[in-house]
């Protein structure tokens, strides 16, 4: 037996079927309980105060929304890998083991370089860089790895239902965190290390627990098997050609027209993400005042939890109906989530109405992302398994990155640029805007223009849209009408009027009066 079976226990296996299948979704599930605590940890208000310790601008936080996507770009190695050698479980561990354990170098940074300075603000988007790039080498082989894996009939739901169980968890530690930086960290002292020591110790422990709870979550993946893809035709293995260069993993894949059409939409959607990315934080805590407790539940408690909530709708409507009319439905409704931002504005201590409208805001975003992120990752998967595989999946998150680096860099220049805004905002009415509106009104133009590109992406067994909308209105109304209703029906009222129908049970009517 050869160093690599021995060291990641599950043997490889040509197919996972029945208990061992059912134990493997299991584990993958498991995983990623600790994973969304490590999530949690390296996200979230303590991250911003961390962030403003260190010294960085609004372009800083621009800067550090693009990293994830420009590093994307080693996917094309990392499925150049998987195309030579076939490996997929080994590179996946190795990749995102480094991925997580780098998140100990970050919590290091107060202690080795002086804050706040330009030093320590390179350093931590430097080392951000090398972990997300790890991280990229990881995902091309995980996202092969699923879907090999998880059976195509069942993927909306498994994915749906996964992201429910790891709720609870991911809710416990982000109000946690919540509590315990509302009770060291005062907003009237500013963002200064030197006043407010306590509060950067307790941030750079956060960050080396992040470490811990990532790796554990990837080592449970050495118990998963590998699945391996079965071997191709000996004509087509003759034919296949032996040089892996740009051409063939990033044009080839444009040549299919579904392709095209998702990228485009990945790489808009991608922009508008990233364009708003941390100013939605910034604008929550510095400009109306939220505190960190308050926050983090708004963007990681709330808005998770109503996508948890709508998660096995929307699974089973992708498996029902398609992705393509729910990604249509779901990023319609998200452009609409984003406008309550520009109507809310800093309002006197005790005025809870605004926080209320942030809930409510973040309540209907949460649950439609969520349709969006399980659409999109079905198609993605369905490029896993067809005839691209890790080709595609790689120049799809390449060629999305794209849009992703590009909506980080212009939302930084674009905020940097006005920041005068924070101190004199333009005044229409009520409403007081400032730079991170002007990133806010890119993002909304954005996810318009990413519907455009959806309407045309073939997908054959897709059902039309206008079912799926006129499906959806007709389950609200009809709930609407049995929650109005039912009390009647609960006091007789359908009784009493069957017996005032002609030919009741009380006979016909009686004749008139002189």
């Amino acid at each position: 037996m050869s160093w690599r079976a021995r060291s990641f226990d599950a043997l490889p296996a040509l197919s996972v079927r029945g208990p061992r299948l059912r134990s493997a979704l299991r584990r993958v599930t498991l995983a990623w309980m600790f994973g969304v605590v490590w999530l949690s940890c390296v996200s979230g208000g303590h991250v911003r105060i961390f962030a403003r310790m260190l010294g960085f601008n609004d372009f800083a936080f621009g800067l550090m929304s693009a990293i994830p996507f420009l590093a994307t770009f080693g996917q094309i190695v990392a499925s150049a890998l998987i195309e030579r050698t076939g490996v997929l479980k080994y590179q996946f561990v190795t990749c995102a083991a480094v991925h997580r354990g780098l998140w100990w170098v970050i919590a290091l940074i107060p202690l080795l370089l002086p804050i706040p300075s330009r030093a320590a603000t390179a350093a931590m988007l430097t080392v951000l860089g090398l972990s997300w790039l790890t991280q990229s080498l990881s995902a091309p082989a995980w996202m092969t790895w699923m879907g090999r894996l998880v059976p195509r009939r069942i993927r909306g739901r498994y994915f749906a239902n996964r992201a429910r169980l790891s709720m609870t968890g991911q809710a416990v530690v982000v109000i946690g965190i919540g509590l315990i930086m509302d009770a060291l960290y005062d907003p009237a002292a500013g963002d200064s290390a030197a006043a407010q020591p306590a509060v950067l110790h307790v941030v750079c422990a956060i960050f080396a627990l992040a470490g811990v709870f990532g790796l554990i979550d990837i080592l449970l993946f050495r118990k998963v098997p590998e699945v391996l893809p079965p071997a191709p035709p000996p004509a087509a293995a003759r034919a296949a050609p032996r040089r892996m260069g740009l051409r063939r993993f990033i044009l080839e894949p444009l040549g299919d027209r579904a392709f095209r059409s998702y990228v485009l939409y990945g790489a808009t959607i991608a922009f508008s993400l990233t364009v708003a990315g941390w100013y939605l934080w910034l604008n929550a805590m510095e400009n109306l005042g939220f505190s960190n407790l308050a926050t983090n539940v708004l963007f990681l408690v709330i808005a998770p939890g109503a996508g948890v909530l709508s998660a096995r709708g929307w699974g089973a409507a992708i498996d029902r109906w398609g992705r393509r009319p729910l990604l249509i439905v779901a990023t319609a409704g998200s452009a609409v989530g984003l406008l309550p931002w520009f109507f809310l504005s800093p309002q006197a201590p005790g005025a809870p109405w605004t926080y209320l409208a942030a809930a409510a805001t973040c309540l209907l975003s949460g649950a439609l992302w969520t349709g969006v992120t399980l659409a999109e990752t079905g198609i993605v998967l369905g490029f896993a398994d067809g005839n691209g595989q890790s080709r595609y999946v790689a120049a799809s998150a390449v060629l999305i990155s794209a849009g992703g680096a590009l909506g980080g860099l212009a939302g930084g220049a674009l905020t940097q640029s006005l920041a005068a805004l924070r101190a004199d905002p333009v005044r229409l009415g009520p409403l007081a805007l400032n730079n991170w509106h002007a990133a806010f009104a890119v993002a909304l133009a954005a996810r318009a223009l990413a519907i455009v590109w959806l309407i045309g992406m073939p997908e054959p067994r897709a059902l039309p849209v206008r079912n799926l909308v006129r499906m959806m209105w007709a389950n609200a109304f009809s709930n609407a009408r049995t929650r109005v209703f039912y009390p009647l029906r609960v006091f007789g009222w359908r009784r009493a009027a069957r017996r005032r129908r002609p030919g009741g049970p009380q006979g016909p009517p009686s004749a008139p009066g002189p």
